[in-house]
């Protein structure tokens, strides 16, 4: 009996390939037949599943995507009250490795010639700050701003993971700065309800 191929398992695979070489040697070295080489596979097999190169590319972005998603979500403890549970997305973010951000960073950069890629990336953008919005809300109950505070959390936390990467910090160091900044968010919220 002939085996039977998991067609989306290989289309991962061959995804995961883009992405491990994008990390190690940037966008422009994902070829076809890089790609193949790094899969173990023929460069036919790669074309028989991404017909071109910007296909290929648009699967690694949403696959990448996808493993922040997960590694958000299993950071979060159901039930936990609304300021742990923004906390906990915070510090997967800032938590996020090499690999992840490298390849956000790659992809991110190739949005202004893709509008595939730009949707894609908007896409993410928008269901994060609204679900940190959402938790500040729920947090500090209904104020203005919360989608403006939402940004500048997810820029403070993108930021220190970009801050760990390179080493410049470690991570006592950054899960500091994000207490911070979420405690001065805390108090400035009680603040206004306190009516100063």
């Amino acid at each position: 009996m002939p085996k039977r191929v998991d067609h989306d398992s290989r289309r991962e695979e061959i995804a995961r390939a883009a992405l491990r070489l994008c990390v190690r040697e940037g966008l422009a070295s994902v070829t076809i037949g890089r790609v193949a080489a790094e899969a173990a596979i023929s460069k036919g097999l790669v074309q028989h599943y991404f017909p071109t190169k910007e296909a290929l590319l648009r699967l690694a972005a949403a696959t990448q995507r996808h493993d922040i998603e997960s590694a958000v979500a299993a950071a979060v403890r159901p039930g936990d009250p609304p300021e742990a549970v923004l906390r906990q997305i915070l510090l997967a973010l800032v938590d996020l490795g090499a690999e992840q951000i490298l390849a956000g960073h790659a992809f991110l950069a190739s949005t202004a010639a893709d509008p595939t890629l730009r949707r894609l990336y908007r896409e993410g953008s928008a269901v994060a700050t609204a679900t940190v919005a959402r938790l500040l809300t729920e947090a500090r109950g209904p104020a203005t701003g919360a989608e403006a505070e939402a940004r500048v959390l997810l820029g403070v936390a993108g930021s220190l993971a970009d801050a760990r990467m390179l080493g410049e910090i470690g991570r006592a160091e950054a899960v500091a700065v994000l207490d911070l900044q979420l405690s001065r968010l805390h108090g400035a919220a009680a603040d206004s309800r306190g009516g100063g």
